[in-house]
Parts: structure tokens; C-alpha cells; sequence
């Protein structure tokens, strides 16, 4: 596949740790051919080959495996938590001087054996300025020459859930650096989960949001099919699936964030009466939407333009389709010209809204943060009472939120 040679691996005849040109690199593979052939050589099949990053400018460097010490970590639920997996693991890798390798997006429990390579959904040019860093692929090319080099892999358990169960806090940075700056392993992997482990100090959050991006192909795609709803839309992402009927730590605060309650926020965000507002939702029931209707003059996926939608969904495993759409439809919400109102704490919800915070330049503004269930960032708490959040069992008071400010174990 052509991305896999242009984003990930190369073998060069360049000294290890230099620019090598992409002609040379996208070709090495066919001249390992050629040489073997001519020589009548047996062979049992492409050589293992060695990692290259993509320089801040676009060049292409070779990866010295024997004198680079590299970071990974294993990933799992939904692509927008991932994502934050993606970003605390950015964090912590800057921090040990690092080389970051970013596992491949799958999600087994739902999406079966489907997976791609995070190279395709992320603009890795735009991570570039950050820390050197490798996409690992769905055959494992980046483990692979790792394997072959002989590299020695210490795993560091990572406390997931359990760590939020038992009320510990999060890990602290300057343990970490304390404990693995000058750890002799060649390879740090970190089991699930790390944006239940890890803690991303809200400038750092900030500086790291101003350099993601997403593919140069989601972002032409999404444009293109936002393009039939005009120059000025709205945007409005409604979570519910899962999060009403299957997740029970969200059931009560999801499933009583009623019409009325995206209304409200709707209003307080200058949304005007008559408005063209693009819905990204999961509810498969457009009547649901009947009395924002009402109000708005609502748009959902099947009203975009469905080729660019296609075009770019073709290229992907489709039991990912859903979650590449979500990405789609994200994009869309963050690029509305006149305004977005979201389901916080959904992550999908607070991508965009710090994705657009970035986008304003507003260095006041506060960024979303992923929390325990029980647990209320300050967004999440100001759009709960700002909507008028109410219990619809009629078990809490007015007023009441179904979760607390957040403590050390949040």
C-alpha cells in the first residue's frame, strides 16, 4: 500500500540517522528484488526494514535502532479516546526524550480484527515539530525491525480503570521522569489505558492540540461533502447510543440530556431561530429530533453530499466506517462557522471544542479534559447547569449534577 511506504518504513543504503531521498526510499524494496534475482540468490520474501520519521519539513530520515530508545503503548475502546491515548502518549514521550511508535487504531471488542494504521487519519507532518515519531502498521513492519535489531522491551503495567475504582491519582510527571529518563530499555511499552492514567497540564494540552490535524484526505473530504449546506451552518453533536443504553456509569446524565437541554445550550450559544445547524449524532431515530425541528432547520449525513463521504470511506476496512464517519463528521463540527454546542462529556464532544478553541486563538478559553465518570471537568459542569441538567427520574435535586468536581482520582 502506498501510504504504509510513504509514511512508515524505509531501508537505506544511507548511513542510519540521515535524509534519504523518497525515490530511494519508496523504492528499496523492488532493488532488494532486483539484486537478489540478478543473482540468482534464494529468498523467501522482502527483507525486514528499517523505520523512517518524516522530518518537520517533509524529508525523510532512517531511524538508527541501535542508539534510539522509543516509547509505545498498547490502545483500545473508540477512536476519540484513543486519540487522547495518542496525545497523553506525545506528552509522556517528550518528557524521556523519546521516539514515540503509535499503535494502529483497532477496536476488537466491536470492530473485529479491522484496524488501520493512525498514519491515515493524523497529519504526522503537523506532529513533526513535536518529537520524532513512527505509525506502526496493521502487519507489525515497525515491531518487526524492532524484533530484528534485538531490542530489548520492558512492559510497564498501566493502571486503567482500576486505578479510578480504588481512588488512587493519577500518575505524577516528574515520577515518571524520574523512574524511566534514564532507563536502559530500548523499548517502554505502557499497557491500557493511558488517558485514564495520564494527566496532561492544560497548557501542554493546549500546545498539543495547536499541532494535531487530521489527514489532508478527511479534511478534503469533509469539506466537500459539507459543502451543500452553505457557507454559514451550525453544528450540534447529540451522543446517545451506548451512552443511554449500554455504558451504566453515563446512563442517568446522558439519558436525561433531553431535547429541551440541547435547546438551551443551543440559545446560550446564539444559535438564531430559523438556523442551519449539521447534526453528527448516533441516535438512528431522525423523529427524536422533531422539536428541535421546530426551531432549527436541521441537517443530518444522509443531507451531505454522499460521493466525497464514499470516496474517502472506500479506502478504509469497512467495519471502521462507522468510527472514519464519526471523524468525518467531527471535522464538520469543528470547521461550523456559527458555532457548535456538544454532548460533554462525550471525547467526540471535547475534541471539537478543543479543536475550535485552538482555531479562535483564544488563549483564555478553557480546554476540555477526560475525566472518571463520576467526576465533572469544568466545561462538562458549566454546559450541565448552563442547560439546565436535570434528573429524569426525579430522584436528584434541581440543580444537582450527576457527577462531583474532580479529586485526585479523577
Amino acid at each position: 500500500m502506498l501510504w504504509v511506504v510513504r509514511l512508515l518504513l524505509a531501508q537505506s543504503c544511507s548511513d542510519d540517522g540521515k535524509q534519504l531521498p523518497l525515490a530511494t526510499f519508496a523504492h528499496t524494496s523492488n532493488e532488494y528484488f532486483v539484486e537478489k534475482a540478478t543473482r540468482r540468490e534464494r529468498w523467501s520474501g522482502p527483507q525486514v526494514q528499517q523505520p523512517a520519521v518524516i522530518t518537520e519539513d517533509g524529508a525523510l530520515r532512517v531511524v538508527a535502532l541501535d542508539a534510539t530508545k522509543f516509547l509505545t503503548y498498547e490502545s483500545d475502546n473508540g477512536w476519540n479516546n484513543q486519540l487522547l491515548n495518542v496525545l497523553c502518549a506525545i506528552d509522556m514521550a517528550r518528557l524521556l526524550n523519546r521516539t514515540l511508535i503509535i499503535p494502529p487504531f483497532r477496536w476488537q471488542r466491536r470492530r473485529g480484527q479491522a484496524s488501520v494504521s493512525v498514519g491515515r487519519l493524523l497529519d504526522l507532518r503537523s506532529l513533526a515539530p513535536l518529537l520524532p515519531l513512527l505509525v506502526e502498521d496493521e502487519h507489525g513492519s515497525v515491531q518487526a525491525a524492532l524484533a530484528e535489531a534485538g531490542a530489548l522491551v520492558k512492559t510497564i503495567a498501566g493502571e486503567g480503570q482500576p486505578h479510578r475504582r480504588s481512588g488512587k491519582p493519577r500518575w505524577n510527571r516528574q515520577r515518571w521522569v524520574d523512574d524511566f529518563v534514564k532507563d536502559d530499555a530500548q523499548v517502554l511499552k505502557v499497557t491500557c489505558c493511558l488517558f485514564w492514567t495520564w494527566s496532561i497540564p492544560s497548557e501542554e494540552l493546549r500546545r498539543l492540540h495547536q499541532s494535531l490535524r487530521y489527514s489532508f484526505a478527511l479534511e478534503a473530504g469533509a469539506r466537500a461533502a459539507a459543502e451543500s449546506l452553505g457557507p454559514g451552518f451550525a453544528a450540534l453533536h447529540v451522543r446517545r447510543g451506548d451512552k443511554l443504553h449500554v455504558d451504566r456509569a453515563y446512563t442517568r446524565m446522558f439519558g436525561s440530556m433531553d431535547q429541551n437541554y440541547f435547546m438551551r445550550l443551543m440559545e446560550l450559544e446564539g444559535f438564531e431561530r430559523g438556523a442551519s445547524v449539521y447534526v453528527a449524532t448516533d441516535e438512528p431515530s431522525r423523529d427524536w429530533f422533531a422539536p428541535i425541528r421546530e426551531v432549527y432547520n436541521l441537517s443530518f449525513v444522509e443531507n451531505l453530499d454522499q460521493k466525497p463521504l464514499l470516496d474517502v470511506l472506500a479506502a478504509f476496512p469497512q467495519p471502521l466506517w462507522a468510527d472514519v464517519l464519526a471523524i468525518l463528521e467531527q471535522i464538520i463540527c469543528i470547521q461550523a462557522p456559527n458555532g457548535f454546542v456538544g454532548t460533554l462529556p462525550s471525547t467526540l464532544s471535547g475534541h471539537i471544542v478543543n479543536a475550535r478553541v485552538v482555531k479562535s486563538a483564544r488563549n483564555d478559553a478553557t480546554m476540555f479534559t477526560k475525566l472518571h465518570e463520576l467526576c465533572c471537568d469544568p466545561l462538562t459542569q458549566a454546559d450541565l447547569q448552563r442547560g439546565g441538567w436535570r434528573d429524569k427520574t426525579g430522584v436528584l435535586l434541581p440543580g444537582t449534577l450527576p457527577c462531583q468536581l474532580p479529586e485526585p482520582w479523577c
